[in-house]
């Protein structure tokens, strides 16, 4: 058996459409330019697909110097780099944070798009967001992603799921950041750690799941029977849906498609 990198993706908008990747960077909060940016409403409360499922219908594109953000014909263009000079306290979770808003103008399509106020922000290089201390070292940081900085699964994982489906689904309802393939469905389950090239992947903590992968990431359409169908054998004792690992990675560096993929299993054997 032998595990390999099925694809890359990034999701540069908290909760708007991602980008697939052939070769992507991992630096210290996960791949580059992942949940670099995300919507906050006018208290600073960050905005998700579970309360706005439209979001699935913003597409993003990179380029050299600007995020494209996207739906239907309008479009517009996002610097990379843009001056910290507007900051304001925005809500993630448990977190409380200074973002930094980009411009009006980008508020202004956001909010039109979306039909209701909002900001763009982005988290300040000078603002570290430290991952959950009980599953992380000092200094392990993430950008606006829910808690970690990556999220791990198997190809192979849609296999029983569309087996109980009428219509079968993508993996990107899950939005995984690495997509290995090559094992069992839910081979992920039994990893402690990956290790892609030279870089260590330790997988602390199972992700569960929320309404998201009922929604679909094109047309933002909701579909129950997902969910239903992932509680029939994917459901925790905990009451919670599990599906994929959560990442945290040792070192920065590369990652590319097709890239062997060794895998340490809790007991400790290793399978490729």
């Amino acid at each position: 058996m032998t595990l390999r990198v099925h694809s890359l993706h990034i999701y540069p908008i908290k909760s708007c459409r991602g980008i697939d990747l052939d070769r992507a960077e991992l630096v210290d909060t996960g791949l580059r330019w992942d949940r670099h940016w995300m919507l906050v409403d006018e208290e600073g409360q960050f905005l998700s697909q579970r309360r706005l499922p439209r979001m699935a219908t913003i597409g993003t594109e990179l380029n050299e110097h600007a995020l494209i953000a996207r739906q239907g014909d309008r479009e517009i263009e996002i610097p990379l780099q843009s001056p910290d000079i507007d900051r304001i306290p925005v809500q993630i979770w448990n977190d409380l944070l200074p973002g930094s808003i980009v411009s009006e103008e980008i508020d202004a399509w956001f909010s039109d798009v979306l039909e209701t106020p909002c900001h763009l922000v982005y988290l300040p290089e000078s603002v570290p967001r430290q991952v959950d201390p009980k599953y992380a070292e000092e200094g392990q940081t993430v950008g606006f992603a829910d808690g970690f900085p990556l999220l791990v699964l198997s190809r192979e994982n849609l296999e029983p799921l569309n087996q109980r489906l009428e219509q079968p689904v993508g993996i990107e309802r899950f939005r995984p950041n690495i997509v290995i393939s090559g094992g069992p469905p839910h081979g992920e389950d039994d990893w402690s750690s990956i290790r892609i090239g030279d870089i260590d992947i330790d997988l602390p903590k199972p992700c569960s799941r929320c309404v998201i992968p009922s929604i679909d990431q094109q047309t933002a359409e909701q579909d129950s029977a997902i969910l239903k169908a992932l509680a029939e054998y994917r459901r925790g004792e905990n009451g919670k849906i599990y599906f994929g690992q959560n990442g945290l990675h040792r070192e920065n560096g590369w990652i590319e498609v097709g890239q062997t993929v060794e895998a340490e299993k809790q007991t400790g054997a290793q399978s490729r």
